[in-house]
C-alpha cells in the first residue's frame, strides 16, 4: 500500500491524517490493521485515535470489517474516498 498524497488535500484533522499515514506504514510492513496493532505506535491519546478512525471511516478512506472478534481496518482506494 502506497500512501496517497491526496490525503493532504482533504482537509482532515491532523489526527486523522496521522492515523492514515501510520496505517499505510503498518500495512506496508505486512501488519493486519487492528486497534491492537495501531495503538502501540500512536503518539496521541486513545480517544484521539478513536476519533481519527471515525473520521477516516466517515470519509470512506478506511473500512472496518467485523469478520472476526476484533475489528480489522482496510484502507480503501483513493477513488472511493469522499471528498
Amino acid at each position: 500500500m502506497i500512501m496517497e498524497r491526496e490525503i493532504f488535500n482533504l482537509q482532515l484533522s491532523v489526527e486523522a491524517t496521522s492515523a492514515y499515514i501510520l496505517m499505510c506504514s503498518l500495512q506496508e510492513k505486512g501488519k493486519i490493521l487492528t486497534d491492537e496493532t495501531i495503538s502501540p505506535y500512536w503518539q496521541g491519546t486513545d480517544e484521539q485515535l478513536k476519533t481519527a478512525l471515525i473520521e477516516l471511516k466517515e470519509r470512506n478512506i478506511i473500512q472496518e470489517n467485523m469478520s472476526s472478534e476484533k475489528p480489522r481496518y482496510v484502507i480503501k482506494k483513493q477513488c472511493d474516498w469522499s471528498k
